[in-house]
């Protein structure tokens, strides 16, 4: 069946989705909500835009998605945020950093050296679509996206089909600017780590008449303490607000990203050994954990890229009732990558051989454009939050066919052969120049049409409504053709329950379109762009507020989506359905006035649900048997049973002004390295601790800080998936002195 016969088949019985819509949430003034009191109409709140809460690990609203400016509380999705305070408060370098502390959130398949390639609940997020800046641009993670200029980092888990069209329902990662303060602001940061990276950091900010503006700007070095991976990076950011009128707020976000760093060597394993009737999934042997600072990758392995990122957004107040929100913008990425890849031929000595993928002048460029009318109102005994909206997303790529280096033959003049490596004592390779790029050209434009009903039946119970009709193309703009289209529509529906104004209890029903990534450059068709294709999800929860800044949620989901994998025959490939289900559960916030907690845990079963069964041939010459084997019944690669985080920090001013320290624990069960499960990474904890003295030197505010990751230096594979397998870096102390004034 068609995405689009699929959903039109759906679409007649049920007007609902809540998944991620930016509708402003309802004021909660008695006087204007009362349903005793109809002749009197309902006011949207203001949306938020920065931090809501200050000095905390906890935030009240969300920023992003189908409730932006609603409380967590009444928030019928699973959502983490990270707030300003904990990424400072943990020296939070990366998302990575960052999204450890809510479970499920692991790293995929590469080195987290270069970039943070994430996986949510085992799913893949997609580097061109599921990464937003203000809630909105679909930003492109193929850089390591800095948060110096940013006010908080959420995840809002699952699909989200209705307010941002085809992306995975991994979830949405969302990243908010700084935005302008009212009063002169200027703050200067020096960071480093004990193997030598060093950076500056100028954060200034004020507002002069109606406008206000925030600029952070970042140069420095980074080294990750694995050998050969030093680099550079940049970061230029202006956050821009004109307010001519109290009604009308126009903004202008941008950033300029640039980091160059040496990619580091991670394992893939190319000659596995081949299924056999007796035995359909042979083992394969990893290689063992090695001391954590070696790179068996060449020193001239370079990954460098830039991005620029431009939004622009109208925000008018037509009324107390209604505002309408226009927004446009675009992100562009281009890089030059040097991929490496052992495979690990003997285990014993350390040998192997050495695939360098060189890919120039990768671009990638996103365009995107929405306008949405939010109002309120009442029909009877009912209260209406209303969204209606059009946006279009155009994704463009240049993909680079991939060219291997190669090394010197035996003699000088002996042909270039496939280089070898010792992943215990690595040798010196010489470089291949970097080819012209030689590659094909592809287009995704998705157009979708939404409508979202928040509808407020009593003071305890609110039902939850929409549908997206999608206008979705693929093509090939090298050969002008059409690669697959459809017209779907999506649909979901909830319910949230208050029995207490710090208690809720919700259900949902969330359907999702999602483009499947392109093939990655170690698979014989990479590149590749498969069709796209549908997902559904259900969740239930419960979130309690027990003291306000301290929220407990669990919640209970089921994902089904299509299953693409490579293929034993090294082909990536979309087969049959996947299905994950699990329970998550948080607690984030302030304990006591002193200790600040940020704890969550995942328990998730996700496995090959349906697909090819196996097949057996013959060959009628040579009699060779060939088994096929099927990923059926088999975990999803990547995916751990269980993955859980604590971290916390505690204020010592009633002994030592001025002191605090913090602690953290991150759990990550094993992962299956493919998808027919052929090995496993094993399970780790890593533990971090640090502590930070606040003060004041001639009236201006000073913070001296500390911080340790991985303080025990535990050996682990940080990332798997499609065969890959990264091992993790050694420990790291951090440093920051900085001061406000």
């Amino acid at each position: 069946m068609t995405i689009a016969r699929a959903r039109l088949s759906r679409a007649a019985g049920v007007v609902a989705a809540f998944a991620t819509v930016s509708v402003p949430a309802l004021a909660q003034n008695s006087d204007t909500t009362s349903n005793s009191n109809a002749s009197t109409s309902p006011m949207l709140e203001e949306i938020v835009v920065t931090a809501d809460r200050r000095n905390s690990f906890s935030a009240d609203l969300v920023q992003a998605g189908s409730f932006r400016g609603a409380r967590q509380l009444d928030t019928p999705l699973t959502i983490s945020v990270i707030p300003l305070e904990m990424i400072q408060a943990q020296q939070a370098q990366g998302l990575l950093d960052a999204l450890r502390n809510t479970a499920g959130v692991t790293s995929s398949q590469t080195s987290p050296t270069v970039y943070s390639n994430l996986a949510i609940r085992g799913i893949n997020v997609e580097n061109r679509g599921n990464f937003r800046l203000n809630g909105s641009l679909p930003i492109i993670n193929l850089i390591d996206l800095p948060l110096e200029d940013k006010d908080r980092v959420e995840a809002l888990k699952g699909a989200s089909a209705l307010y941002y069209g085809f992306t995975t329902p991994a979830g949405i990662i969302n990243m908010t600017m700084k935005r302008p303060t009212q009063d002169p602001y200027v703050a200067l940061n020096v960071a480093g780590n004990e193997y030598g990276a060093l950076t500056g950091h100028i954060d200034v900010g004020g507002t002069q008449g109606i406008v206000g503006a925030r600029v952070n700007a970042v140069y420095g070095t980074v080294d990750s303490g694995i050998d050969n991976t030093r680099g550079h990076r940049a970061l230029l950011a202006a956050a821009i607000d004109v307010k001519p009128t109290d009604s009308l707020t126009l903004s202008l976000d941008s950033e300029y990203i640039y980091k160059t760093v040496n990619e580091p060597g991670v394992y893939r394993f190319t000659t596995p050994p081949r299924p056999t009737i007796a035995d359909m999934y042979p083992q394969v042997a990893l290689p063992p954990l090695i001391d954590p600072t070696t790179n068996f990758g060449p020193d001239w392995a370079k990954n460098e890229a830039e991005e620029y990122n431009v939004l622009g957004t109208i925000n008018w107040r037509i009324s107390d009732a209604w505002a309408l929100t226009v927004s446009g913008g675009t992100s562009r990425l281009v890089r030059d990558r040097r991929f490496n890849t052992l495979n690990p031929v003997n285990l014993t000595t350390g040998e192997g051989t050495l695939a360098i993928s060189l890919q120039p002048d990768l671009t990638f460029k996103n365009v995107n454009t929405r306008a949405e009318l939010a109002g309120t109102f009442n029909t009877w005994f009912l209260t209406h939050e209303v969204l209606i909206g059009a946006s279009q997303n155009v994704r463009d790529a240049k993909n680079s066919t991939s060219t291997a280096a190669t090394c010197p033959g035996a003699t000088p003049t002996a042909p270039r052969v496939t280089c070898t490596q010792n992943f215990f004592d690595p040798r010196d390779i010489p470089e291949t120049a970097m080819p012209l790029r030689n590659g094909d050209e592809t287009r995704i434009e998705d157009l979708g049409y939404y409508f979202f009903d928040r509808i407020k039946v009593t003071e305890w119970l609110q039902l939850l409504g929409g549908v997206r009709m999608s206008d979705y193309t693929e093509s090939s703009r090298t050969t002008h053709t059409t690669t697959f289209d459809a017209t779907p529509t999506s649909i979901s529906y909830g319910a949230v329950v208050k029995p207490l104004s710090w208690i809720s209890v919700y259900g949902t029903y969330i359907e999702g379109l999602e483009s499947t990534p392109g093939a990655p450059s170690t698979a014989l068709n990479q590149g590749v762009q498969l069709p796209a294709t549908e997902s559904e999800q259900r969740e239930a929860g419960i979130k309690i507020e027990p003291t306000r800044g301290l929220l407990f949620q669990a919640a209970y989901f089921e994902i089904e989506r299509a299953s693409t994998y490579v293929n034993g025959a090294n082909l990536y490939v979309q087969d049959g359905r996947a299905s994950y289900e699990g329970y998550e559960l948080s607690l984030s916030g302030e304990v006591t006035p002193e200790l600040s907690l940020y704890a969550s845990a995942l328990f998730l079963d996700a496995e090959q649900e349906s697909g090819a069964p196996t097949v057996i041939t013959t060959n009628p010459v040579t009699g060779v048997v060939t088994v096929s084997p099927t990923a059926v019944g088999k975990l999803i690669e990547n995916s751990a049973r269980d993955t859980w985080s604590i971290a916390g920090e505690y204020r010592l001013d009633a002994l030592l002004p001025g002191f605090s320290v913090t602690a953290g624990a991150y759990h990550t069960g094993r992962r299956a390295v493919n998808a027919l499960n052929q090995a496993f990474a094993p399970g780790y904890t890593l533990y971090d601790a640090g502590f930070a003295y606040d003060t004041e030197i001639n009236g201006a505010e000073m913070t001296f800080q500390v911080n340790a990751q991985n303080l025990t230096n535990e050996r682990y594979f940080s990332s798997t998936g499609g065969f890959l397998l990264a091992q993790g870096g050694p420990r790291m102390i951090k440093f920051l002195i900085s001061t406000k004034f």
